[in-house]
Formats: C-alpha cells, structure tokens, sequence
C-alpha cells in the first residue's frame, strides 16, 4: 500500500517523519482533511497564533502532491460593532 506524508506549517515546520498508508490518492485526500481537523481541533491556539497554516501532501517519493491551506483573513476593529439591546 502506498505511504503519503502528511507535513505541517505554521510558521514552525513539522515534518511527518513516519507516512501514512493509504490505498490511493483519494484516500490520501480524506486523510489531509480528517488529520487537518484533529491538529485544529486539539491546537487551535496554535492556528490563530499563525498568519497561514498548511498541510502539505507527499508520496513515498516525497513528492508534492498536494497542500491544503487554512488562513484567517480577519475583520478590521473598527468595522466590529456590539449594540446592546
């Protein structure tokens, strides 16, 4: 079964040092974002601590296949108004 790699950054790299194995490409695309929802979920500190957050996709080869990217693109202070009621 083919091994993907599953690298993070968020201004510190962390390198997926062991792979996954993963029937095919399409598996390895449900994996990214499953995996990608559990780094969130357990760090979310470390994302809105970070301007981009990726994860990038490799084969055996270490060849990019793919990366997924999540950014927070925020509001500005001003344009945010609490009207108590």
């Amino acid at each position: 079964m083919p091994r993907y790699f599953f690298d993070i950054s968020d201004g510190s790299d962390f390198r997926d040092l062991d792979g996954s194995e993963c029937p095919d490409l399409a598996a390895a695309q449900i994996e990214a974002v499953r995996y990608s929802a559990e780094v969130l979920r357990e760090m979310p500190e470390r994302f809105w601590n970070a301007e981009s957050w990726t994860m990038t996709v490799s084969d055996h080869n270490r060849e990019h296949l793919f990366t997924l990217k999540f950014a927070v693109d925020p509001v500005p202070a001003e344009s945010l108004v609490c009207s108590a009621g």
